[in-house]
């Protein structure tokens, strides 16, 4: 876990409580199992740091302990429970989204702006399995996916410029490759409704992104469609996919108003 100078110097920064919430993040698919040393070398603190607060997170019941061994407890489950609770509306919409993942051969998404990053809190997919990795929980940088130029495209003028310069200061060299495809790539979502990138970000995969809506909380919701190349003909990401897409989100769109609007008359 590499601490920012900011972090470092804020007397107010819980470093303590940073490092246990880095455990908890290091498990994921592919080190589902690890030990104190794993972990240790996985956050970037000492082994007898990483032993304290495994004992901690296991007294609390967010780890299960198993032969010198950790993996997550389903308590972990219950910090996300409150927020996934309040979004009904992604069960509504997983079966049409399961519909288009069908039809395209591909994956469908909703996620949420993490930081600098998109986090995706609902997944659909074909059958077969396009991509070795579970789409649910997947985090990746805003700047070089159309999923991150769809949510960027419902911040206000202010709040783009503050994440643009954030993304230049963290991390140049993907600004370098990425930026001006964003900048477009927003702008195309504000002006038609959806952005489309060709093999720019995952390989040959094309992908295509649709803002959704901000909550009464203001946080910004935004869907995905990525489908393998070999699975398309001439532009078919465009002419279809794209169109499908915005489609499927104008429908969870209405039903996210519909479902507003009723809870404000109770």
């Amino acid at each position: 876990m590499n601490l920012s100078k900011w972090q470092v110097d804020d007397p107010g920064f819980a470093t303590t409580l940073a490092k246990g919430l880095a455990v908890l993040r290091a498990f994921r698919t592919g080190k589902r199992r690890m030990s104190n040393a794993e972990i240790a070398a996985e956050i970037g603190v000492t082994r007898p740091t990483a032993a304290r607060l495994t004992y901690t997170l296991v007294k609390l019941g967010y780890l299960k302990s198993e032969k010198s061994k950790y993996r997550l407890a389903w308590r972990v489950a219950s910090l996300a429970s409150p927020l996934l609770l309040n979004m009904h509306l992604l069960h509504v919409a997983r079966p049409s989204m399961e519909r288009l993942a069908q039809d395209v051969g591909g994956t469908v998404s909703i996620g949420v702006i993490d930081n600098l990053g998109f986090l995706y809190i609902e997944t659909a997919r074909a059958n077969e399995n396009i991509w070795h990795t579970p789409d649910l929980g997947t985090i990746g940088p805003l700047v070089s996916a159309t999923i991150g130029q769809a949510l960027c495209s419902l911040l206000d003028d202010d709040e783009l410029a503050d994440i643009e310069q954030r993304m230049m200061r963290r991390s140049p060299e993907s600004w370098e490759q990425f930026g001006e495809r964003f900048r477009l790539g927003v702008r195309s979502c504000r002006e038609r409704g959806y952005s489309v990138l060709k093999g720019d970000w995952i390989p040959e995969t094309h992908s295509v992104g649709v803002p959704l809506f901000r909550d009464r909380d203001g946080e910004c919701f935004a869907i995905n469609c990525r489908v393998p190349i070999f699975r398309l003909r001439g532009n078919q990401i465009e002419e279809e996919v794209a169109p499908r897409l915005k489609s499927l989100a104008s429908s969870i769109r209405a039903q996210y108003l519909g479902s507003e609007a009723a809870n404000t008359a109770r």
